[in-house]
């Protein structure tokens, strides 16, 4: 196969891990309302499991505030409860046709332990990286196709696309750790 091939593959395998450790990197709090924190929670909505967004307006008022207005106001009850259960560090206050979310100000201990979470999670990432790159590399060895020049080329250029996928995980690690260091 040529080289444009297995670029292509690790291109999109990569970005799939690079994407998981964003998404993650989004569950952790900073100290400012973020309605990605609640993109996990799932809400029964007519006995269906559903995401807030799907059945309500979440608006950010102002820097540690989020309000989640359902379309139907008999939901407010069961957001309540799965914010509740989620046990993501903040309790839900029930205004007259909404839930008011109110983030407290993380304290200095609290964000040491984001960065280490967040710190585990690069990690996580790295080794998927990794396993991306072991994968490419055995699919080459058994590519009957290559020549040993070839095959020698192509490690050196999977190489170089798993370095420059770490040192992107690096960036965006050293961009969160900055948000969440910042009072």
């Amino acid at each position: 196969m040529e080289w444009k091939v297995y670029e292509s593959l690790f291109n999109e395998e990569a970005n799939k891990k690079i994407e998981w450790v964003e998404s993650e990197f989004n569950k952790v709090r900073t100290g400012r309302a973020n309605p990605s924190i609640f993109d996990s929670i799932r809400v029964n909505y007519y006995d269906t499991p559903s995401r807030l967004i799907e059945f309500s307006n979440i608006s950010v008022t102002d820097a540690r505030t989020i309000i989640i207005k359902p379309y139907e106001k008999n939901m407010i009850n069961e957001i309540v409860a799965a914010i509740t259960k989620a046990n993501l560090g903040f309790n839900p206050l029930v205004d007259a046709d909404c839930v008011r979310i109110n983030f407290p100000a993380p304290t200095e201990e609290t964000r040491k332990l984001s960065v280490k979470k967040i710190k585990e999670t690069l990690e996580a990432g790295k080794v998927q990286i990794r396993n991306v790159r072991k994968e490419i590399m055995d699919k080459l060895k058994i590519d009957d196709e290559l020549r040993e020049d070839e095959l020698k080329t192509f490690e050196k250029k999977v190489d170089d696309l798993t370095k420059k996928f770490n040192s992107n995980l690096d960036e965006i690690f050293a961009k969160k750790e900055k948000e969440l260091m910042t009072i």
